[in-house]
Order: structure tokens, then C-alpha cells, then sequence
């Protein structure tokens, strides 16, 4: 029988890069009215710039919420039903991606989680 195997070889000085991790604020405190950035750092080794960022929310006693996705003013995506509020930017100097939430209200309380995934671009 035929078997097929298939090898990859890596030079000897090219060692590959560890998994991408984002690290987030453990708690941000927000009074009423006032607007809450939440970052979503990304480790050094990789550049925030390559990577869309997921946002989801958490409310005590609801399910887990998609919340909008970015990567640039170009590529992002927020569904009709997340209220303007929910917006996102990046801080390619702390290499983060920012959820912001103007005019934070008592319904904004809950956990936040950032997601990661490649960008894409399209030209």
C-alpha cells in the first residue's frame, strides 16, 4: 500500500510564534452617564492590525450577546438591534482593540468578552 505523509521542516533559526492572547481589565468601575472604555490587549509578538476583534456581552442572569465585530472604519460590522452607544476603535500603541459604550447605563453592567480573529481585507 501507498501512504502518504506529509512533512514540514522549519530551519533551525525560525522558531514559531506562541498563540495569540488578549488580556483584559479584570473590572472597570463607570457611573451612570459617563463612557466606559473596555481594552482587549493583544500580546506583543502579534499586531493588533492583522486582527479583527469580536465583542460580547454578559448580563447577569442573560446569555452570552454579540455585540459588534471591528477591525477598521472600513471593515466592521455591529447588528441593527446593538443600540449606537456600542462602538469600537483601536489603540495601535497599546496594540488594543477599545469597546466603547457612551452613556453607560444600569443595563450596561455585566461582563465583556473580546474575541480575536484574522482580518480580512478585500482589495
Amino acid at each position: 500500500p501507498i501512504r502518504k505523509e506529509r512533512w514540514s521542516v522549519m530551519p533551525p533559526h525560525c522558531t514559531p510564534l506562541p498563540r495569540p492572547v488578549l488580556t483584559q481589565p479584570s473590572s472597570i468601575l463607570v457611573m451612570p452617564g459617563q463612557t466606559a472604555r473596555l481594552s482587549c490587549t493583544l500580546s506583543p509578538q502579534y499586531n493588533i492590525s492583522e486582527f479583527g476583534i469580536s465583542w460580547y456581552q454578559q448580563r447577569p442572569g442573560h446569555s452570552l450577546r454579540y455585540l459588534l465585530y471591528y477591525n477598521s472604519e472600513r471593515d466592521k460590522h455591529k447588528p441593527a438591534k446593538i443600540p449606537d452607544r456600542f462602538s469600537a476603535t483601536k489603540d495601535l500603541a497599546s496594540n488594543a482593540c477599545i469597546l466603547i459604550i457612551a452613556s453607560a447605563c444600569h443595563e450596561d453592567n455585566g461582563n465583556y468578552y473580546c474575541a480575536l480573529s484574522h482580518a480580512f481585507n478585500w482589495f
